[in-house]
């Protein structure tokens, strides 16, 4: 009986080796390959959230990203800056000029664009009487209307001129004259209690021109001047830390003929 025992222990010994053995070896088969691509899968997640926080969002096209995937999938798109479009609406309709102005939103700010002429007078940076009714109107409900949002608006005011060369007077060229322009209607804001460190005039001069100042015969397009003569309002949403500049496609202009006088400049 002794012997039989001891020939019995080695087998019972070899069998449950074995079977110890193919079981670590599924286990860990199972294991190492999940731990692997769980840790792949996190590195990479954190690297992409790295270059994003690196990264600058361009608001306009998000928004207009946003606004695409909405209308593709029939849901409603509501910008950021819709209830500040309405508002000033409201406004330009209480001032009586809605008809007279052109307004855009991109997201991030809403744009008005004044005729130079509702608020200047030729080569003048003189605010005129009916311009300085328009900007206390804006400025005054405006400032209401941040109150009540609690909100702090951020203020860029652009001066666009047409491209005939300034002749005489107190600025030597349209680029003392649009920054001029864009100072004043600045300085009225911060008259009625605007903060200057939110707000920013711009002198663009003729950079920017909405239709060819010139026929293809190079005389003067007094019509296409008259629209590039104008100033534009841009109220930001306090968030935005770029100056959305809403650059409008410069229409080509034709070359002037060498030989032709320059003439000077009329209705600036």
């Amino acid at each position: 009986m002794a012997v039989i025992r001891k020939l019995e222990k080695p087998q019972e010994a070899n069998t449950l080796y074995i079977i110890d053995k193919k079981k670590s070896v599924e286990e860990h088969s199972d294991a190492n390959w999940i731990i692997s691509y769980a840790d792949m899968m996190t590195l990479l997640c954190i690297f992409f959230i790295m270059l994003f926080s690196m990264s600058k969002l361009n608001t306009p096209e998000f928004e207009s990203v946003k606004k695409e995937v909405a209308e593709h999938f029939g849901t409603k798109y509501e910008s950021p800056t819709e209830d500040l479009g309405k508002f000033i609406n409201m406004v330009l309709v209480e001032a009586g000029v809605q008809k007279q102005v052109t307004m855009t939103s991109d997201g991030t700010s809403v744009a008005i664009a004044f005729h130079s002429t509702m608020f200047f007078d030729t080569l003048s940076a003189e605010i005129s009487p009916a311009g300085r009714e328009i900007v206390d109107k804006i400025a005054t409900k405006l400032a209401e209307f941040q109150q009540k949002k609690i909100k702090k608006y951020k203020i860029v005011v652009e001066g666009h001129t047409d491209d005939q060369p300034i002749i005489g007077g107190p600025f030597p060229t349209n680029w003392e004259l649009s920054s001029a322009r864009a100072s004043r209607v600045i300085r009225m804001f911060i008259d009625k209690g605007f903060n200057p460190k939110v707000m920013l005039p711009i002198g663009l001069a003729d950079t920017q021109p909405l239709a060819a100042g010139r026929n293809a015969d190079g005389t003067w397009n007094q019509e296409n001047l008259a629209k590039n003569r104008r100033v534009v309002m841009k109220i930001l949403l306090p968030e935005t830390d770029t100056i959305p500049f809403g650059k409008e496609e410069a229409a080509k202009t034709a070359v002037p003929d060498p030989k032709q006088t320059v003439q000077p400049a009329s209705g600036k």
